[in-house]
Protein backbone atom coordinates (compact mmCIF):
# COMPACT_ATOMS: atom_id res chain seq x y z
CA UNK A 1 0.00 0.00 0.00
CA UNK A 2 1.20 3.27 -0.61
CA UNK A 3 2.12 5.53 2.06
CA UNK A 4 -0.31 8.91 1.95
CA UNK A 5 0.88 11.79 3.77
CA UNK A 6 -0.15 12.74 7.47
CA UNK A 7 -2.42 15.40 8.92
CA UNK A 8 0.12 18.37 10.60
CA UNK A 9 -1.90 16.32 14.35
CA UNK A 10 -0.98 13.19 12.72
CA UNK A 11 2.67 14.52 11.71
CA UNK A 12 2.76 15.78 15.28
CA UNK A 13 1.90 12.70 17.13
CA UNK A 14 4.36 10.71 14.69
CA UNK A 15 7.04 13.39 16.00
CA UNK A 16 5.97 12.45 19.50
CA UNK A 17 6.48 8.79 18.54
CA UNK A 18 9.79 9.36 17.42
CA UNK A 19 11.24 11.88 19.81
CA UNK A 20 9.75 9.43 23.22
CA UNK A 21 11.35 6.15 21.27
CA UNK A 22 14.61 8.07 20.84
CA UNK A 23 14.60 9.38 24.17
CA UNK A 24 12.81 6.12 26.30
CA UNK A 25 14.24 3.47 24.45
CA UNK A 26 10.54 2.62 24.11
CA UNK A 27 7.20 2.85 22.85
CA UNK A 28 4.31 5.62 23.99
CA UNK A 29 1.50 4.36 25.21
CA UNK A 30 -1.42 6.33 24.58
CA UNK A 31 -1.98 8.25 27.59
CA UNK A 32 1.40 9.09 27.20
CA UNK A 33 1.01 10.65 23.99
CA UNK A 34 -2.08 12.67 24.30
CA UNK A 35 -0.23 13.85 27.71
CA UNK A 36 2.74 15.43 25.13
CA UNK A 37 -0.11 16.68 22.82
CA UNK A 38 -1.87 18.05 25.25
CA UNK A 39 -5.11 16.33 24.09
CA UNK A 40 -7.69 13.82 25.45
CA UNK A 41 -6.80 10.11 24.54
CA UNK A 42 -9.56 10.01 21.99
CA UNK A 43 -8.16 12.34 19.96
CA UNK A 44 -4.71 11.14 20.11
CA UNK A 45 -6.35 7.23 19.49
CA UNK A 46 -8.24 8.77 16.10
CA UNK A 47 -4.54 10.07 15.16
CA UNK A 48 -3.20 6.32 15.85
CA UNK A 49 -5.65 4.70 13.53
CA UNK A 50 -5.55 7.41 11.36
CA UNK A 51 -1.21 6.46 10.75
CA UNK A 52 -1.83 2.82 11.04
CA UNK A 53 -4.16 2.98 8.07
CA UNK A 54 -1.72 5.07 5.89
CA UNK A 55 0.92 2.85 6.60
CA UNK A 56 2.93 5.32 8.85
CA UNK A 57 2.91 3.25 11.65
CA UNK A 58 2.72 -0.18 13.10
CA UNK A 59 1.23 -1.69 16.05
CA UNK A 60 0.37 -4.85 18.00
CA UNK A 61 -3.17 -5.42 19.06
CA UNK A 62 -3.51 -5.97 22.42
CA UNK A 63 0.14 -4.30 23.64
CA UNK A 64 0.75 -0.86 25.08
CA UNK A 65 3.65 -0.46 24.43
CA UNK A 66 4.05 -1.59 20.40
CA UNK A 67 3.23 1.89 18.54
CA UNK A 68 5.96 1.94 15.95
CA UNK A 69 7.08 4.29 13.27
CA UNK A 70 6.94 2.07 10.03
CA UNK A 71 10.19 1.32 8.70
Amino acid sequence: MARLKPSPKQEESLQHIRDFIAEKGYSPTVAELAKLARVNENAVQDRINALDRKGLITRTAGASRSIRPAA
